[in-house]
């Protein structure tokens, strides 16, 4: 059996992409990588193989669904500020620690998230969407569950639209390739119709259209933008997902996107994971990414949770 790897394949994008987070596409050192680990980071230091922020905040997300047999959001943003308090943070969005010390100077859940960013725009980081896939997997027999939750834990630390729609396209996406009955193309699809009118319902429109003409992926993904703006990375990943023809094309397409590639990669990582399984990452990477049985595990405990649920 071809087991479900969302959270390797997130480690994997993720680690794969932060030696190069924030440069461009042009970046030579970019253009002439091989695709595998590199040391090195802007925001952070890392190891080959060690991966971010993106995937603690996933373990912590997974360890509360699983502990709780679902989402409870008070121990989920309980366990978000013990990530955050044991100094392991790996390069923390300045929203998402605005948000966990708010939740430490006593603001209640509901009350801890950011709405809006110093010059008064809507708080529209990548840092729900980056986190959002242990959802999808936990709720993926209950598409309506899917969207309820990822909108919950996105508010935690992000209150407002556009992060939270990107939560609900990649736990979706996510969702749907753990049924392994759409490709990625119709996977896309599926989730651009349901996402509400937002900014990433937009960019993922931009992304089918230029998975359907073929484009070059250098123009798609130029177009899509490859950012820290939430629309960018959820268009951006979505479109390497639907792209690419194996993981690692999906996850080396991500990195060379240039932007926030970490979190690119670990979104389209944690989507080509899941639909490719653990038998599609080459062994390199199973072989040097950090934590990998932590992970696999995590992954297969999620995928304990039969529920009965409904479908959109």
């Amino acid at each position: 059996m071809n087991k479900i790897a969302t959270l390797v394949g997130c480690a994997i994008g993720d680690a794969l992409g932060n030696p190069f987070e924030m440069k461009l596409a042009n970046y030579k050192p970019l253009q002439e990588w091989d695709g595998q680990f590199k040391e090195g980071g802007t925001f952070w230091w890392g190891q080959p193989g060690q991966y971010t922020d993106d995937t603690l905040m996933s373990i912590a997300l997974s360890t509360s669904l699983i502990e709780f047999n679902g989402f409870n959001p008070e121990d989920v943003g309980a366990k978000y500020l013990a990530w955050m308090e044991s100094g392991n943070t790996r390069g923390i969005g300045g929203t998402t620690a605005k948000a966990l010390t708010r939740l430490k100077h006593g603001a209640s859940i509901e009350e801890a998230g950011v709405t809006h960013n110093e010059n008064g725009t809507p708080a529209s980081g990548n840092g729900t969407a980056m986190r959002a896939s242990p959802i999808g997997l936990f709720y993926r027999n209950d598409l309506s569950k899917v969207l309820e939750v990822a909108m919950a834990d996105a508010a935690i630390t992000h209150n407002s639209h556009e992060p939270k729609m990107g939560s609900v396209a990649v736990a979706l996406g996510t969702a749907l390739a753990a049924q392994r009955e759409l490709t990625p193309i119709q996977i896309l699809e599926e989730v651009k119709e349901v996402l509400a009118p937002s900014i990433v319902k937009d960019k993922l429109e931009l992304a089918l259209a230029h998975v359907k003409n073929e484009s070059p992926s250098k123009q798609a993904l130029a177009a899509i933008g490859a950012g820290g703006y939430v629309p960018e990375t959820v268009g951006a990943a979505f479109y390497c997902f639907a792209a690419g023809r194996d993981f690692t094309e999906v996850v080396v397409m991500a990195v060379k996107a240039g932007g926030d590639t970490d979190t690119t990669a670990a979104v389209a990582g944690a989507l080509a994971g899941t639909y490719y399984g653990l038998d599609g990452i080459p062994s390199e990477y199973k072989d040097q990414v950090e934590n990998f049985t932590l992970l696999q595990s995590l992954t297969d405990e999620l995928l304990e949770n039969e529920r009965p649920g409904q479908d959109l």
